[in-house]
């Protein structure tokens, strides 16, 4: 398979690499080459013009959510590798972990390892994975294709269903005519072996454009002696620690051809992305006493129309998304003669689990926007079909499809397939939506007005129950109303009322015959949000631009691993309050922003009684945090500088139950200061040489493990990166 896809990377190009053509669309080129947009003023900032927000082309200023918009020319000032970098430095957001993954919580709101509540877009086509319906932040989809990002915070259900609940990112790619000259190259290597490796090229004539690009990462990891919840001891009877597992790899295609002229708003993406990674502190925070082999892949095809005519009252858009995500994992549970083995199960030669599989969906949707007058419509519909086949192998060393003993003697056995409950069953989902915006009142304020219907629908066998066929269906309208007044030319004042949902995904409720899942079909119900925010922008002059938003959100049936059997349940329902600071300035040679966040909580609804309510304090995520990002650019070179402050993390009660894990790490997480920098010389025009130093102090920085276990996640140290440019 990595010699098909170097293929087809090589092929692509020798296709692009060639000299420009001579002709090039002369509006492209004017408005997006590389030293226009990337070198924009803090007045054309914040005046980007944006789409996620009401699917109509809007300033920022006027666009009916609150939505940041990141160039490219910051993330390669500041030294991002992510999008959960980005975010971390976004109002709001804060890095969070949990399992394995690096995870982002949102406004107090601890985000499990399950789903990030996070829809991502890209070119507006729904990416999200369509196994557990997250949105892939991490570094496992590479930013080298990106020209911009929009991130709107809070609910976007009413244009986009479900996963759109704590915030929409968009993806908008580049274009060839984006590209100084036909590509480049970058290089970065450091500490923990790690090694980034992107290739970036384009191409256009008079009719056809092209980008390509390839992205190959690996690292090391974070790996250091921690405590886990095995209940392993020394002879004398002392818990043992053991080193973290934390090795990743991944790579990824990307290929865009779109049409110019007659073909104007036709493109056609590929995508295949693979990664491999390991457990951390083990999956049932064992950490495993043998390797693991944690392979996925997904491979997405996306085709859109959209012909737009600014003289035409109607246009319209079709797009359609083919994705396929197989997984191959070798999976280590619990090591050899666990002994205090939670599950009360003894496994003398360790608990495997090889799975082998694969899910397709298939994305369809049809829109249409109408002016009239000095007001838009817009109405869609879109539909997913999701189909699970059964596994290419499914094996273990105990009777997960009955007892979960272990087979005496120890041998694998096939064990039955993972998503017993819908094989060869389709899940569908049909979504329609609306939306009106209003003309501009006395030309200061405008009224924007939308609402989605969704129904997932699906038959499936009950294996609790003789594999009864039964039916299951979840349904919701998500309606928005967002109302922008333009108090003064350089005032703007927001209020925004909006909900969002997210229905239990094919994890959370298919799993069958497995240790990697505890699924719930016949008792989850659809997480819900509502979400209220009242925002003020006020430009002070051509350099400073402040913004102060106040929100009030409230959550229902968070969907998390608890209950008495560690099953994927409908956790709790907390509200909380806050305040949302921030403010972009640029003078001179000098740029960069600051933020401040603060949330309370203001009540919780407990429906997992494994855990305690707190309806006053934020628990389980930091209430505060503070972002300083500066940049200083001279004629040859930049210096870049990103602080982070994140204030204390608290506990819940019931997650100091245990004696053993209470002695072993603090009763609260204690607040922390993270340094980063980046600084860069401009060798010539076509090269560039940095270093980018990540934690500069190399202070200790834990992220909380909720419930009663012997550890924290603990962020990785100093580490530092190499950085070359090449541009062809």
């Amino acid at each position: 398979m990595k010699n098909k896809l170097c293929g087809v990377v090589l092929a692509s190009l020798i296709w692009v690499f060639p000299a420009q053509s001579q002709e090039v669309n002369d509006e492209s080129e004017a408005e997006n080459s590389e030293e226009l947009y990337f070198e924009l003023t803090l007045e054309q900032l914040l005046n980007i013009e944006v789409n996620s927000a009401s699917k109509f082309s809007q300033k920022i200023s006027e666009a009916p959510n609150i939505i940041s918009a990141i160039n490219r020319d910051q993330v390669i000032k500041y030294g991002w590798l992510s999008t959960n970098d980005i975010l971390y430095n976004q109002p709001g957001f804060s890095p969070g972990q949990d399992y394995d993954r690096r995870t982002v919580a949102f406004r107090g709101m601890f985000e499990g390892w399950n789903n990030n509540h996070l829809l991502m877009l890209v070119d507006g086509v729904p990416f999200n994975d369509n196994l557990y319906g997250t949105a892939f932040t991490s570094e496992v989809t590479p930013l080298i294709f990106t020209k911009s990002m929009e991130i709107i915070r809070g609910p976007g259900g009413s244009l986009y269903g479900t996963n759109a609940m704590n915030g929409v990112i968009t993806l908008n790619t580049l274009n060839a005519s984006d590209i100084k000259g036909n590509g480049q190259a970058r290089l970065r290597f450091g500490s923990n072996e790690t090694r980034v490796v992107d290739i970036l090229a384009g191409n256009e004539n008079a009719d056809f454009g092209v980008v390509t690009s390839f992205s190959y990462y690996s690292t090391g990891g974070n790996s250091y002696d921690s405590y886990d919840a095995s209940g392993r001891t020394d002879g004398v009877g002392n818990l043992l620690k053991f080193e973290t597992q934390d090795r990743r790899e991944n790579s990824y295609f990307f290929t865009k051809v779109y049409g110019k002229k007659k073909l104007k708003g036709l493109s056609v993406q590929y995508h295949e992305q693979r990664w491999q990674f390991q457990t951390g502190h083990g999956w049932l925070f064992n950490i495993p006493d043998e390797p693991e082999n944690m392979n996925e892949f997904r491979r997405i095809l996306a085709l859109k129309y959209s012909p737009r005519n600014k003289d035409k009252d109607f246009n319209y858009e079709i797009t359609t998304r083919y994705q396929k995500h197989g997984i191959n994992w070798d999976m280590r549970y619990f090591p050899n003669n666990p002994g205090g083995d939670p599950a009360n199960y003894e496994y003398p030669n360790g608990l495997t689990e090889y799975l082998k599989t694969d899910a397709d969906d298939l994305f369809l949707r049809f829109q249409g926007d109408y002016v009239l007058g000095e007001s838009k419509l817009l109405a869609g519909v879109e539909g997913t079909r999701f189909y699970y086949s059964g596994d290419k192998a499914h094996v273990s060393n105990a009777y997960l499809n009955g007892d979960f003993t272990a087979v005496v003697p120890n041998q694998f056995i096939d064990v039955g397939p993972w998503f017993g409950f819908v094989k060869n069953k389709p899940v569908m989902n049909v979504g329609i939506f609306a939306q009106y915006v209003s003309p501009k009142f006395s030309d200061k304020l405008q009224l924007t007005v939308s609402g989605r219907f969704d129904e997932q629908f699906f038959k499936y066998d009950d294996v609790y129950d003789n594999n009864v066929e039964k039916d299951k269906s979840f349904s919701l309208f998500t309606p928005r109303a967002s109302l922008v007044a333009n108090v003064r030319e350089n005032v703007t004042v927001k209020a925004i009322y909006g909900k969002a949902f997210r229905t239990p995904s094919p994890t959370e409720m298919f799993g069958t015959n497995t240790y990697s899942l505890g699924s719930n079909i016949n008792e989850l119900e659809s997480e819900e949000l509502t979400n209220i925010d009242l925002s003020v922008d006020w430009r002070i002059n051509e350099n400073i631009n402040l913004r102060v938003n106040g929100y009030n959100v409230k959550f229902e049936n968070q969907i998390a691993y608890g209950g008495e059997f560690n099953i994927s349940v409908n956790r709790n329902s907390p509200t909380t309050t806050g305040v949302e600071i921030e403010s972009n300035f640029s003078y001179e040679r000098f740029s960069g922003f600051i933020n401040y966040s603060y949330a309370i909580r203001t009540d919780e609804e407990i429906k997992d009684v494994t855990i305690s309510k707190h309806d006053d304090e934020v628990v389980w995520a930091p209430a505060t945090t503070m972002k300083l990002g500066l940049n200083y650019s001279a004629d040859k070179f930049y210096i870049s500088l990103l602080a982070q402050q994140q204030g204390e993390t608290l506990r819940r009660t019931s997650d100091l139950i245990d004696p053993v894990s209470n002695s072993l790490r603090p009763e609260k997480v204690d607040g922390w200061v993270n340094l980063d920098g980046k600084i860069n010389y401009r060798l010539n025009s076509n090269i560039d040489l940095g270093l980018i130093v990540n934690n500069v102090t190399d202070s200790e920085q834990m992220i909380i493990r909720n419930a009663a276990n012997p550890f924290d996640y603990q962020r990785s140290g100093r580490n530092y990166l190499i950085d070359l440019i090449l541009r062809f």
